[in-house]
């Protein structure tokens, strides 16, 4: 097992708040992992572009996250 100081930092956060995540990453692939706090930068919502369609990734009062059309 890596120690803290050895897991790569995920993006938008620290990697020795994420660190089950990291070692489980050695033994099977996961998906990248981004912080909301780090893609919302403050704000309440987000907007995405996809496929030419635009998406809206929201934080509801209630600390849930919606994603939109």
């Amino acid at each position: 097992m890596a120690k803290d100081d050895d897991c790569p930092p995920s993006v938008g956060g620290d990697a020795r708040g994420d660190r089950h995540l990291m070692q489980r990453a050695a033994s099977s692939p996961l998906p990248r992992v981004v912080r909301s706090d780090a893609l919302l930068a403050g704000a309440s919502q987000l907007a995405i572009l996809h496929n030419d369609t635009l998406y809206f990734l929201r934080e509801t009062r209630f600390g849930k996250l919606i994603l939109t059309k």
